[in-house]
């Protein structure tokens, strides 16, 4: 039996570069989620291709769903299940689990089969089959092992490039629906570690797989990296199109300055020079802006090649309310089309289970609220955000304050956004106000601490009715904490409330908020 092309393509067009249906000829714009958790008796897992977890049912249902509302691609990860049974290496460490493949070729067989699309990603060498091992050969003083190692050396090319080979040589010997794979991510996030060698030397000369750098000069350190990434990304697109001749490589990455200073990611030289037909990149409302990520990825005017957003999502430390999730992600995305991205995934299709810290709104959660929301039968073109309706009544409405850090400003209190602050720069007594624009009925008053250290506070609430004075109608004090939140509800309804103050009296750090919500509605 021949082996399928893959159904997608990469063409230029007038210099700028686009997916494209093969068949009908027609512009692919990949939009769809990460498929990464699945649900099990206990919790949410990520080991979704496990032998014994993987559901061949469930995936066909939710692939099914998925396509009838318009979605035509997931993300989903290769080998999370790195070690141990059931996972993709083999029980004895040597090669692939047989098993394991069996389900990646029925998941690309359920692909196939509902219209979806897959962008398979690995997260790294497993630990299990001896890839990991071989590629850790040359660790030492010069190359630390793991993520150092394996992008710059000649043992760490070899085992990544049979990693690959084991992989796509199984898969065509299952007659493998490979029509159904948007393309084959050589890593979901690339990156090193600053603080190890032979990133952290500062002096002598390291060898690589592409030459002789000194480590005394910042520039041939840059170069090593860039050379080494660029030579890494030209082997394994040589090895998966041996196996794979019609496919599309591409690799993942995020923003270490922003993210995780303390790993070395370097995009724009990639992005020029690099053999990838594509790049994956990952940001996330609620923290620096998107102009910013796009900035740090160098990728302002460059369109040569299509950039998927791989990776969005609104995480629930900082929207606590799915509305204001929503709405996020959905202006996020809508903003990523000024920046030159071709593709959306959302972050991710069932949560991750309530114990990760930083999980998102699942796509499923609230009975497929986002899911219906984002569906591009409902949301055909992804760059005009969803109308979501917003219950609080102080969302975006002017504010004042006594007075205000030049990166901290009053709006930021009133931004549906818990990771921002408003910071007056001095201690108590401070104050900030916020105009309703119209005569509101105030069911519920909810403050979202912005507080360091913790201590005894006193914040005093005020309302205005209509034309006439400040009332105080609460006041709390006791302890409190950066991110606790503080709630009054009256025992009656406040009428004609026209704009609320709050003032702190006492408290043992700089006054901030990090939100004002006002929960009531508008009254004629």
């Amino acid at each position: 039996m021949r082996q399928a092309d893959h159904r997608i393509g990469v063409r230029d067009v007038g210099g700028v570069g686009e997916f494209y249906d093969k068949a009908s000829g027609a512009t692919f714009v990949p939009r769809g989620v990460n498929y990464v958790f699945v649900p099990t008796a206990s919790a949410n897992t990520n080991l979704l291709l496990r032998v014994g977890t993987y559901d061949a049912l469930r995936t066909r249902d939710d692939f099914a769903t998925l396509a009838g509302l318009g979605y035509n691609t997931v993300r989903v990860f290769l080998d999370q299940c790195n070690t141990g049974q059931g996972c993709i290496g083999a029980d004895d460490n040597v090669g692939l689990n047989p098993q394991y493949l069996d389900n990646i070729a029925d998941m690309m067989a359920a692909a196939s089969e509902s219209g979806i699309s897959i962008l398979f990603t690995s997260n790294d060498l497993p630990d299990q089959g001896g890839y990991s091992e071989e590629a850790n050969s040359a660790s030492g003083e010069t190359f630390a092992g793991y993520r150092n190692s394996y992008y710059l050396t000649p043992q760490a090319i070899s085992a990544t490039r049979r990693y690959w080979r084991d992989l796509l040589t199984g898969l065509v010997e299952r007659n493998a629906a490979f029509d159904a794979v948007l393309g084959w991510q050589l890593l979901n996030e690339q990156w090193m570690f600053v603080d190890q060698p032979p990133l952290s030397l500062t002096s002598g000369i390291v060898e690589t797989t592409t030459g002789a750098y000194d480590m005394s000069d910042p520039a041939q350190k840059t170069q090593m990296v860039s050379d080494g990434l660029v030579h890494y990304i030209a082997q394994m697109k040589e090895e998966i199109l041996l196996h794979d001749p019609t496919a599309l490589v591409t690799m993942g990455f995020f923003v270490p300055e922003i993210a995780a200073p303390g790993w070395y990611v370097e995009t724009a030289s990639l992005l020029a020079r690099s053999d990838l037909d594509f790049f994956d990149f990952h940001g996330y409302p609620g923290g620096p802006s998107l102009k910013e990520h796009a900035e740090h990825f160098g990728m302002i005017g460059f369109d040569s090649k299509p950039i998927v957003l791989g990776e969005y999502g609104a995480f629930r430390h900082i929207y606590s309310e799915i509305d204001d999730a929503a709405r996020a992600a959905s202006e996020w995305a809508a903003e990523s089309c000024q920046y030159g991205f071709d593709g959306w995934l959302y972050w991710t299709y069932f949560p991750a289970d309530a114990s990760v810290g930083d999980r998102t709104w699942g796509m499923v959660d609230d009975d497929g609220y986002l899911l219906d929301l984002f569906a591009p039968v409902n949301q055909p073109d992804i760059c005009v955000p969803v109308e979501v309706a917003n219950d609080n009544l102080a969302y975006g409405k002017p504010v004042t304050a006594s007075q205000s850090l030049p990166d901290e400003p009053p709006q930021n209190a009133v931004d549906d956004n818990a990771q921002t602050n408003w910071g007056s720069g001095a201690d108590p007594v401070q104050w900030i106000e916020v105009d309703l624009q119209g005569r509101v009925r105030v069911r519920e008053l909810r403050l979202l601490v912005g507080q360091y250290p913790s201590g005894n506070t006193t914040h005093r609430v005020e309302v205005r009715i209509a034309a006439g004075e400040y009332q105080t109608v609460h006041e709390f004090s006791g302890w409190t904490s950066d991110r606790d939140w503080l709630t009054f509800t009256p025992g009656t309804p406040l009428e004609n409330v026209t704009h609320i103050r709050v003032q702190t009296l006492t408290g043992p750090s700089w006054v901030a908020w990090a939100e004002i919500e006002v929960v009531g509605e508008a009254m004629p």
